[in-house]
C-alpha cells in the first residue's frame, strides 16, 4: 500500500511542479495553449460533423437492416411503380416490411397568412419499417381514410397547449380537413431530403407532416421512392438478388414505357442518406484539419524544443541535486499533457461554438445536419488527441532534458547554451515539415480560390443582376388557378421600376426540373435521334424569358395568345437543337410536344460547373395540370435595386389571390450565390485552415530563427569585430532559413502532386494544381519564411563584442 501512496504523492508533485513552471513561462504557456486550442478546436469540430452525418447510426432501431430502393435506369428517375412495391411485398422472403412514400407540398390555412408544410405522403408500413411509434396518438392503420394525419412534436405545440390536445383536431390543407391522429417525437424525422423540393428554404429541411400516400380501396398509382427493412440474419447483397429476379418476372406483366425493362438497386439506408461525394468530402475536410493538427504539433515541439534549451541550467541544478533521469522526462511530460489539457479546453469550447455555428449554415444542405452534436464519441476523440499531441510534442524535449550533463553545462557561461547537433537537427526538420505542410493546404485553397473564380466567370445564359424572385405555393386543383399567374404578372408589370415579370416552377441552379427522355420527343417524318438522352421540361409564363434576362436566338417567345385554346407551342434551347436537328432551323417544326416557335439560350440550370442540358420549355397556360403544389416562381426585372420592391410586389400578389403562401424571396443574385453554398462552404474551411497553417509555419520559422540568432551572439560580435560585415550576418541567418524553406517547399511540391486527385471529391470539378497556383504561394510561403528569419538577422547583426562579453 505505500508504494500506491508514493507514487500518487509523486504525481501530485510532478504536476504541483509543472503548474509552477507553465505560470513562471507564461508567454511560451499563453503561445502553446492558443496554437493547440486553435488546431484542436478545428479538428475537433470537423471531426463532430464526420461523427454524427457519417459515422453515428440513424437514429432508428437495428438500423443497419434498412434499405433503400431505387429504380434501374435512372432516365426517368430512380422512383418505383408503386404495383411494383405492392408485388416487392407479397413476394420477397428477404424484407421484413418496406413502404412507398414521397416529398410534397401542403398549405395551411389559418387564422394567419396561409403556410407551406413540407409533407410526407407514406403508406401506411412506413412507421413499422422504420420502427419508430409516436409520442401520442397512434401511426396509420391499413384502414384509415384519406383526412388523417400525423405531425411532428415541434407542429403540435406550435399550434396547441399540449401533444395531447393535438390529438382530434383538424388542420385545413388544400381547402380540405385533415384530423390529426399522431404526434411523432422531435428526435424523428424522415426523410432526410425534405427540402429538395425547393432547394436554399432552410425551414423545410424537416418534416412536420405525414399524409396517406393513397386512399383506402383504390388501386396504387404512380411512383414513390421505397424504403425496406431486412429481415434479421439476411444480407444486402441476398436481398438486391431477390428483388432483381422479382422485378425481371414482372417486366413481361407492365408493358408500359415506363416500366418496361427497369430493375432495381439497393442500398443500405445510411448510404442513400448521405452520399458517397458528401462521404468523401467530409472526410477530406477532417484530413485538411488533421494536417493542422500536426502542424501545431510541429510547433508547439519546436517551442518546447527552443523553452528546453533556455531551461538546460535549471534541468542541470536538478540533476546536480540528485533527480534522476527518468524524474526529469516525467517532469516535462507532465508539463507538455497540462498544455494539452488547457488546449483541449480551448478547443472544446470552441468546437462547440464553430460547431453550432457550421450547422446553422449548412442546415438545409447537409443531412443529418440537426443531428450534429458533440456527445461522448466526440469527448473519447478529444481525449486521445489531448494524450497523443502531448506525448508527440513533450517527448522529444524530455529526453533531450534527460541528457543534460550538469557539470559542462553549470560550467556553461551567458544566457544561452549551445545546442547539440541533434537538437538543431530535430528543430531544422519540425520547420521543414511545418513549411511543408503550410504549403500543402496553402495550394489546396488556392486551387479552389481559382475554381470559384472560373465558376463566378462563367456564363450562365441569364442575368442576375437588378432580379428578385418570390416564390407563390397553392394546391392547383383548376383551370382558373394558373389563370391567376397571369393576372399577378400583369398586376406586378404595372408597378414603378419594374421592366418584366414572369413564371416558372423553379429557377435556374435550383436543381430540380421535370424530365422526359428524347424518344417521346418525335419530329414528324424523322426518327427519333439515338443513343436516347434525357430531356428537361420547364413551364413558364410569357414574360419569363425577359425577366430572367435569357436570349430568345431565333423565332419569338410566348404571348398571351398561347392559351388553352390555341395549338400548343413550345421552345427548346439550344443544346437540344444541336442534338436533334444539327445545322437545320428548328423553327416552325412540328413535334409530338407542340409547334416548335423559338430557341432560346443554353441556361445552367443544374450548377454552373455543368452544361446545359437538352431542354423544352412550356406555356403553363396550356399545361396547367403540370404546376403542382411545389408552386410557382415569379421573376421580376427592375431597373434598379430590386429590394426596395419587394414590399410592392408582395402586396400585388395579395391582391390577385391573398392565400397564396408567399415565402423564399430573394434576389436572382443570392439564388446563383447559393447554388455554390456547398462549394464556397469547403473554400472557406480550407481556406482557413490554410491561413492557419501558415501562421504556424511562420512563427515556428520565427523562433527558430530567433533562438538559434541567440545561441551565436558570440560568433555574430567576434565576426563583426574582426571586420564583418552586418549584411553578412544577416545573410548567414538568412540562408539558413532560405535553406529549410526550400526543402518544406520541394516536400510540400511533392505532396500536393500525391493529394490532388483527393479534390475531386469535391462538388464541383477541381483541376490539378499547374504552375500558375503553385508559384504565388510558394512565393508567399517563402517570403513568410524570410520575414520570420529576419527581425532575428538583424538582431544578431547589431551584436557588439563588449556587451556580449560583459553579460558573459
Amino acid at each position: 500500500m505505500l508504494r500506491p501512496i508514493t507514487s500518487m504523492a509523486a504525481v501530485w508533485q510532478d504536476v504541483r511542479d509543472a503548474v509552477r513552471a507553465l505560470l513562471r513561462f507564461r508567454a511560451f504557456t499563453v503561445a502553446c495553449v492558443a496554437t493547440l486550442g486553435l488546431a484542436t478546436g478545428a479538428t475537433t469540430a470537423i471531426f463532430t460533423v464526420v461523427h454524427s452525418v457519417i459515422l453515428r447510426p440513424l437514429p432508428f432501431p437495428d438500423s443497419e437492416r434498412l434499405i433503400q430502393l431505387f429504380a434501374t435506369p435512372a432516365e426517368r428517375g430512380e422512383a418505383i411503380s408503386l404495383s411494383d412495391v405492392r408485388a416487392f411485398r407479397t413476394q420477397s422472403t428477404s424484407l421484413e416490411a418496406l413502404a412507398g412514400y414521397g416529398v410534397s407540398a401542403r398549405y395551411l390555412r389559418g387564422s394567419a397568412e396561409p403556410e407551406r408544410v413540407m409533407a410526407v405522403v407514406a403508406e401506411a408500413p412506413l412507421f413499422e419499417v422504420l420502427g419508430v411509434g409516436p409520442r401520442a396518438g397512434r401511426t396509420f392503420r391499413t384502414d384509415d381514410p384519406a383526412n388523417v394525419g400525423i405531425v411532428s412534436q415541434a407542429f403540435a405545440l406550435r399550434r396547441f397547449p399540449t401533444e395531447e390536445a393535438a390529438i382530434g383536431a383538424t388542420l385545413v390543407l388544400d381547402e380540405e380537413p385533415v384530423t390529426i391522429i399522431g404526434v411523432m417525437p422531435a428526435s424523428f424525422q424522415f426523410p432526410y431530403s425534405s427540402a429538395s423540393t425547393l432547394r436554399g428554404v432552410a425551414s423545410e429541411t424537416r418534416t412536420d407532416l405525414w399524409l396517406p400516400l393513397y386512399p383506402v380501396g383504390q388501386p396504387p398509382r404512380g411512383r414513390a421512392s421505397v424504403v425496406a427493412r431486412l429481415k434479421p440474419d439476411v444480407s444486402l447483397e441476398r436481398a438486391s438478388s431477390e428483388l432483381a429476379v422479382i422485378a425481371a418476372r414482372l417486366a413481361p406483366a407492365n408493358p408500359a414505357p415506363e416500366t418496361s425493362g427497369r430493375g432495381v438497386r439497393v442500398e443500405t439506408l445510411s448510404d442513400a442518406v448521405v452520399p458517397a461525394t458528401l462521404r468523401r468530402s467530409l472526410f477530406l475536410l477532417l484530413a485538411a484539419a488533421a494536417v493542422v493538427l500536426a502542424l501545431a504539433c510541429a510547433n508547439v515541439a519546436n517551442l518546447s524544443l527552443v523553452h528546453t534549451s533556455r531551461r538546460r541550467r535549471e534541468v542541470a541544478v536538478r540533476v546536480a541535486m540528485g533527480a534522476s533521469p527518468a524524474r526529469i522526462v516525467r517532469q516535462f511530460l507532465t508539463e507538455s499533457l497540462l498544455l494539452s489539457a488547457a488546449g483541449g479546453a480551448v478547443g472544446l469550447w470552441l468546437a462547440v461554438l464553430g460547431t453550432d455555428r457550421l450547422m446553422d449554415f449548412v442546415a438545409a444542405q447537409m443531412p443529418r445536419a440537426r443531428e450534429v452534436s458533440v456527445d461522448w464519441p466526440v469527448f473519447l476523440f478529444l481525449l486521445a488527441v489531448g494524450a497523443s499531441t502531448g506525448v508527440a510534442f513533450g517527448l522529444a524535449p524530455a529526453l533531450i532534458a534527460r541528457k543534460v550533463d550538469p557539470q559542462s553545462v553549470l560550467k556553461e557561461s551567458g544566457s544561452h547554451g549551445t545546442a547539440g547537433i541533434a537538437q538543431r537537427r530535430l528543430r531544422d526538420a519540425l520547420v521543414v515539415v511545418e513549411v511543408a505542410l503550410a504549403f500543402l493546404l496553402a495550394v489546396g485553397g488556392a486551387v479552389l480560390i481559382r475554381e470559384l473564380a472560373r465558376l463566378q466567370q462563367v456564363d450562365a445564359g441569364l442575368s442576375s443582376t437588378n432580379a428578385i424572385t418570390l416564390h407563390l405555393g397553392h394546391r392547383t386543383t383548376a383551370r382558373s388557378d394558373v389563370r391567376q399567374f397571369a393576372d399577378i404578372a400583369n398586376r406586378v408589370m404595372q408597378l414603378p421600376g419594374v421592366r418584366a415579370a414572369g413564371f416558372t416552377q423553379m429557377l435556374p441552379l435550383q436543381h430540380w426540373g421535370w424530365q422526359s427522355v428524347s424518344s417521346d420527343f418525335r419530329l414528324k417524318g424523322r426518327p427519333s435521334p439515338t443513343p436516347v438522352f434525357p430531356i428537361e421540361m420547364r413551364y413558364v409564363t410569357p414574360g419569363y424569358f425577359d425577366a430572367l434576362g435569357m436570349t430568345i436566338t431565333s423565332g419569338r417567345g410566348f404571348s398571351g395568345a398561347d392559351n388553352r385554346e390555341a395549338p400548343p407551342v413550345i421552345l427548346i434551347n439550344e443544346t437540344l437543337a444541336r442534338r436533334y436537328f444539327q445545322d437545320d432551323d428548328p423553327v416552325g417544326e412540328q413535334t409530338s410536344r407542340g409547334t416548335i416557335v423559338g430557341v432560346v439560350r443554353d441556361v445552367r440550370q443544374v450548377h454552373l460547373d455543368q452544361p446545359a442540358l437538352p431542354e423544352i420549355y412550356f406555356p403553363a397556360s396550356q399545361n396547367w395540370s403540370q404546376v403542382s403544389e411545389l408552386g410557382m416562381t415569379l421573376v421580376v426585372r427592375t431597373h434598379g435595386r430590386p429590394e426596395a420592391l419587394a414590399n410592392a410586389i408582395q402586396s400585388a400578389i395579395r391582391e390577385v389571390n391573398p392565400n397564396l403562401a408567399i415565402f423564399s424571396v430573394r434576389t436572382l443574385d443570392d439564388v446563383v450565390a447559393d447554388s455554390l453554398s456547398s462549394f464556397t462552404l469547403y473554400l472557406q474551411l480550407i481556406a482557413a485552415f490554410a491561413a492557419l497553417a501558415l501562421l504556424l509555419a511562420t512563427t515556428g520559422t520565427y523562433a527558430v530563427m530567433s533562438y538559434a540568432a541567440a545561441t551565436r551572439t558570440r560568433e555574430f560580435a567576434i565576426r563583426l569585430a574582426i571586420g564583418a560585415r552586418k549584411g553578412g550576418v544577416i545573410r548567414l541567418v538568412l540562408g539558413r532559413a532560405a535553406g529549410l524553406t526550400a526543402l518544406g517547399l520541394l516536400i510540400g511540391f511533392l505532396a500536393a502532386r500525391v493529394a490532388s486527385p483527393l479534390l475531386r471529391d469535391l462538388p464541383v470539378s477541381v483541376r490539378p494544381p499547374d504552375v500558375a497556383t503553385l508559384a504565388p504561394v510558394a512565393l508567399l510561403i517563402a517570403a513568410a519564411g524570410m520575414l520570420a528569419a529576419f527581425l532575428p538577422a538583424y538582431r544578431g547583426a547589431g551584436t557588439n563584442l563588449t556587451t556580449t562579453l560583459r553579460n558573459d
